[in-house]
């Protein structure tokens, strides 16, 4: 195991909480996530690459990796962890402000993404990336909750999250990462879940915030939340008598591929909408 600590320490490195830095040293974990992810010969886009550790595992086995990190006090960490590889771009722009189009065309191939993703930011940068054009499939550490959230089919778990992952892509979690496997330690566990795209599958703004819309309030039915959201009642009912609906249903007893159908309806002029 590389001396991550002591390079951070030689750097004067001090963790920044506003930034969600939690490292992992462990190799072998790091190896697993980086095969998990499926980074061999392929190019591959890292958001958070703090100390460089998830980093050096990636870049032993991918053709190329774009690493992203807005912390520039690790750069003189990243140029000592990852000084042996040449397959390395390392870039300080945060990837929430450039947008999933300049992110593509920086990359400028087929990629997947693979991560410790910082907690505050899971959600948003999830669904960035199932937006892109060319990201194949998504392999992050995530908060425990989270990664039941998003592979939730039903039940209290499922929502808006479960539905936007799901509608274009298939999730699984591949394990747990106990809490006291990072540095500092969180504090609760972690998993790594993996989201491969289905094909010709992205997530469009319109499907993102019509589930959004479905899930405003959990306890609403879903007439009552996408009127609010200023969709045309009687078309709605129409649609959802049309997919063997009730008035009364509700977002998370629809699952993802009626909510979908049911966006496609609900575009109809035949549905038509306020």
């Amino acid at each position: 195991m590389a001396d991550y600590a002591g390079i951070l320490s030689k750097h004067k490195f001090k963790f920044k909480k506003s930034l969600g830095q939690n490292f992992i040293y462990d190799d072998d974990l790091l190896d697993e996530i980086a095969v998990a992810g499926g980074a061999d010969g392929v190019t591959v886009v890292e958001i958070g690459a703090g100390a460089g550790t998830l980093s050096r595992a990636i870049a032993k086995r991918a053709k190329r990796l774009c690493a992203f990190e807005i912390d520039e006090t690790l750069f003189p960490v990243l140029d000592e962890t990852l000084n042996e590889f040449d397959n390395v771009q390392l870039f300080s722009n945060n990837v929430l402000e450039l947008g999933v189009e300049t992110v593509d065309m920086l990359v400028g191939e087929p990629y997947v993404v693979i991560a410790n993703l910082p907690y505050y930011i899971t959600t948003p940068l999830i669904s960035l990336f199932l937006k892109s054009e060319l990201c194949g499939s998504i392999t992050c550490l995530v908060q425990k909750e989270v990664a039941d959230r998003i592979c939730a089919t039903d039940g209290s778990d499922y929502g808006a999250l479960s539905a936007s992952v799901q509608a274009v892509a298939e999730p699984q979690t591949v394990r747990v990462v106990k809490s006291w496997e990072f540095d500092p330690m969180p504090e609760v566990d972690s998993a790594l879940i993996k989201l491969d795209r289905i094909a010709g599958a992205t997530l469009s703004e319109e499907l993102d915030d019509f589930i959004k819309q479905c899930f405003a309030q959990k306890r609403k039915t879903l007439v009552n939340n996408l009127t609010a959201a200023g969709i045309n009642k009687d078309g709605l009912l129409r649609a959802l008598t049309k997919l063997g609906e009730s008035a009364t249903v509700r977002a998370e007893q629809l699952g993802t591929e009626k909510l979908i159908e049911l966006e496609r309806l609900i575009r109809d002029p035949e549905f038509g909408t306020e």
